[in-house]
Parts: structure tokens; sequence; C-alpha cells
């Protein structure tokens, strides 16, 4: 049993679902004769800086959608970091999907009580050392990701990625990508590359069948179609892909990798995003850590 548990929650997230069910968790972890330390968050960073303050906890539950786990992922501490757990209220949460983790309070609290402890891969950026529990990209959903947020007020609609999607697709700059897998180098015009541990993305969307969080390799993905239509094409395969359809592409290959370095063919700036949050620019450097988080399922 875990009787010190840490939750830190994004009170905007969900339209206020987020802080609701963190009470409703703490709550009943108190009845249970558990410690819990609630922290809210109010600004960018907050829930990196709860999270570095985490040691000694037995868990430690981010409360929000992916970009949330994401930032307190990246605060834990390098020495005496508790488990990671997730009480899920954002608008994707593939990790959530990926655990098959309860929505309910009772169920939520009792994982963060009683729940086992797995072991997740762990990715890892060397150039600029930010981590990942899902995927990384560089390519179309990058850049939508980054504009959106640029955009975005308030909480996020899955509706609003798919308009920021629509919106910008015939004016995409299709960019070119180097990649270079375990220090072999496969192309210099990729057009989309994603470097994944899990299987789901955001919504019915499947673009890595093969990645699972605990087999020590990545799966990647790269595309090297480079019209608007080859956007469209690879996101219906997806699709059905989630359906459990092959559809196969001939411009899209699919690899195995322990470290993946990504950059910029001609110089121009592309877009990276990590978890579904903007990560900066190529170029990127990842590794995969194999067992490198402890994660609590049901």
């Amino acid at each position: 049993m875990r009787d010190r548990i840490k939750i830190i929650v994004n009170p905007v997230s969900g339209r206020g679902r987020a802080l609701r069910l963190a009470e409703s968790v703490t709550e009943l972890l108190r009845r249970q004769g558990c410690t819990v330390d609630l922290q809210l968050t109010q600004k960018g960073g907050d829930a990196r800086k709860f999270a570095s303050e985490s040691a000694g906890f037995s868990a430690l539950a981010a409360t929000g959608g992916d970009g949330t786990v994401n930032e307190v992922l990246n605060g834990l501490p390098a020495d005496g970091a508790p488990a990671l757990a997730m009480l899920p209220s954002g608008t994707a949460n593939v990790f959530a999907k990926e655990l098959r983790l309860p929505r309910g309070a009772q169920g939520l609290a009792r994982i963060l009580r009683d729940g086992r402890e797995i072991s997740w891969d762990l990715g890892v950026d060397r150039i600029g050392g930010r981590k990942f529990l899902l995927f990384a990209s560089a390519g179309y959903d990058a850049h939508v990701v980054h504009i959106f947020h640029a955009a975005r007020k308030g909480p996020i609609q899955m509706w609003q990625y798919v308009y920021w999607g629509l919106k910008s697709i015939l004016h995409f700059e299709v960019p070119r990508i180097t990649v270079e897998i375990d220090g072999a180098r496969v192309t210099t015009e990729a057009a989309w590359v994603t470097i994944s541990n899990v299987p789901s993305y955001g919504g019915p969307l499947v673009f890595t069948p093969r990645a699972r969080p605990d087999n020590k390799t990545f799966e990647v993905m790269i595309q090297h179609a480079r019209k608007p239509r080859d956007v469209v094409r690879m996101f219906w395969a997806a699709i059905l892909g989630w359906m459990g359809i092959p559809y196969a592409m001939h411009d899209v290959t699919f690899h195995t990798a322990r470290r993946v370095r990504v950059t910029s063919s001609d110089g121009r700036p592309v877009p990276l995003q990590m978890d579904g949050d903007p990560a900066g620019v190529l170029p990127t450097d990842l590794e995969v850590v194999p067992g490198g988080i402890r994660v609590l399922a049901p």
C-alpha cells in the first residue's frame, strides 16, 4: 500500500474536470489513511517544479492530459523519484488509453494506493534533454501542434486540432528531413517522421502499429511523399490502422530503432513535437532508455 502520494493538477484541463477529479481522488485516499499533497498549477512550468519536489513520495499523479504528464515527467528528480501515474482529464489521453485506466475517482484512487508498478521505456533527446513517454515527430502533425498551441486560448478540444489541420494543409511547406537510425543514414528526403513508444496517437489514429512501451526499441514511421494529398492519405491509413484494417502505402517505411537522429536537410526550421506538445525545432537525437520510468497501472 502506498501511503504518501502527491497529486499535481492543471485546474483548467477538461474545463474544470481535472480539478474535480483530483479533489475526489484526494478525498478518497485521505479517508483511507493516505497522506496526499494536492498541488494546483497556475502557469506553464509549475507542474515541472512541483514534480521536482516529489522525492520521498511513493506515487506522483499528473491530472490533466498527455501534456501535463509530459511536464511532470520532465520534472521528476534524478534520485528518489516516485512511480508516475495519471488521472486522465485531457483531450487525447493517449497514456491513459495505453494503460487502460478507469475514468472514475474510485478506480483511480485504487491504482494510486494499490496499483501495480510496470516498467515503461523512456524516450530521451540527447541534445536538449527532454523526455517523452509516447511519441515524438517532425512533419505535418508537428507543424499543426505548433500553430495550434501558438493560437490557443484556454482548454483544448479535439475538433480544434482538426480545424487547424484543415486550415493549414494547403499552405503547408513540406520539409526535407534527414533521418539516421542507429548510426546509419536512412534518407535525406523524408517529409514526415514519427518516433513512437506506443501504437496509439490522439483520437482514432494508429501511425505505428508495432510500437510497444516495453520492448526496448522505438518504431519509426517515415513518409517520403511530398504533396498535400499524401498527408491526407497518411491520416486515412492511420484511421484504418485504428480499425485494424491494413492499408499499404508505398511511400511509407517502418523501422525499429534504439537511437534516431532527425535533422533538417536544408537548414530550414522544422517543428518538433513530443507527447502532443511543441518541443522546439530540429535537430533532435532520440534514444530509448529501456524501462526508464516506473508507472502505475491497474
